[in-house]
């Protein structure tokens, strides 16, 4: 035998053994002859330095928790030549890489894009269709509340319900087919949108109604919604983001309701793919048709936003976002139209101009009693 040092390299205890060899190990044994260890001499290799007291190192790799310290090299590689073992100088540990902190963060942030961009999105399709519908209500009144609130300008009516826009919204909705029970909104704001909540609740915005040039186009918008409500494209997308909101703030932490906001944002703001969205024109252009409405305006109003935003459009849009190209939609629009037998018109010009201003709440009149005397 030979004597070591056996170092733990974790406490930076040391206890002196006695090495041995016992074809293909190195045994380690404490002073008493008890065994302490054993290592497959193969995999030994000595532990690069430099050492205060210049011994040998011997592990079983370049940063093992503990190392043998060997004073007399020359006398343990005889011991282990005569036992029919290769000598370990020859050969050097291939040092376990320290992985740059750069690459931690860049595989945390590629693993989160992943869980948003896919494992989030096909966890939300799954159990979309399982939610309740009366929790689908509630879900969906409570985002109403919060959409309201983001979307009002500044200074906006909050309750858009004068009676006669009213009156007007509620006819022209009733032109489609299966709209009982739609929970109707007109939202005073600044952003051209409209979106769908689950609970039936459809919101149009009454900067997307300026760009109109008719109730026909209103018509449409609200027949694309519909059709995102009846293929349970809304509760998925809220689903999605309440997730990706709840994993933000998992990883963020959530200041005063901030990632709550942003979900909020992203549900009224952000695009259904472009299959959903395929989806949800076709189911418009069909209850346009049964309502022998012509899906023109529809047209006219992408083609507004279209000139108002042509970077919305093209072949890079169409593969870096999620709705078809607006020309793609236009097209379609079109060639539906021209086969379309219209009946009537949806509403008429004095309706139509009391719903563009179902947001204006008429001066309350006070009687002559209530006058102030001069």
């Amino acid at each position: 035998m030979i004597d070591a040092t056996y170092e733990d390299r974790r406490t930076g205890r040391t206890l002196p053994v006695q090495l041995d060899f016992q074809h293909p190990f190195l045994i380690i044994h404490r002073e008493g002859g008890a065994e302490l260890d054993r290592w497959n001499w193969r995999d030994v290799a000595p532990v690069p330095g430099p050492f205060p007291d210049d011994r040998l190192r011997l592990g079983l790799s370049a940063d093992a928790h503990a190392v043998l310290a060997v004073a007399d090299a020359d006398r343990l590689l005889t011991l282990a030549h005569g036992a029919g073992m290769v000598q370990p100088v020859h050969r050097e540990h291939r040092s376990r890489r320290e992985i740059p902190l750069y690459i931690w963060i860049g595989g945390a942030i590629l693993s989160l894009i992943i869980m948003l961009r896919v494992v989030l999105p096909a966890l939300a399709s799954t159990l979309a269709p399982h939610v309740p519908d009366w929790l689908q209500a509630r879900i969906g009144d409570q985002v109403q509340i919060l959409a309201t609130a983001f979307l009002t300008r500044e200074g906006g009516n909050r309750h858009c319900a004068a009676p006669t826009g009213r009156e007007a919204l509620l006819k022209l909705s009733g032109r489609l087919p299966d709209s009982q029970g739609l929970r109707l909104h007109i939202i005073d704001s600044d952003l051209p949108n409209a979106f769908a909540l689950p609970g039936g609740h459809v919101s149009v915005t009454t900067a997307l109604m300026d760009r109109a040039d008719g109730p026909d186009a209103v018509l449409g918008v609200l027949g694309h919604e519909l059709g995102h409500l009846h293929h349970g494209h809304s509760m998925e997308r809220v689903m999605r983001y309440g997730l990706s909101s709840a994993l933000i703030s998992m990883v963020v932490g959530d200041v005063g309701g901030g990632v709550l906001a942003v979900g909020v944002s992203q549900i009224v703001e952000s695009e259904f793919s472009q299959d959903q969205e395929r989806q949800a024109d076709q189911f418009a252009l069909d209850a346009l048709r049964q309502a022998r409405v012509s899906p023109a305006g529809l047209s006219k109003l992408f083609a507004a936003i279209r000139d108002e935003h042509p970077e919305a459009d093209g072949v890079l849009a169409e593969w870096m976002g999620s709705h078809p190209t607006l020309t793609e939609r236009i097209t379609t629009l079109d060639r539906a139209a021209a086969g379309t037998r219209t009946q009537g018109e949806t509403l008429t010009g004095e309706e139509w101009a009391a719903l563009r201003a179902i947001c204006k709440q008429p001066v309350p009149v006070l009687p002559a009693s209530a006058a102030k005397p001069d």
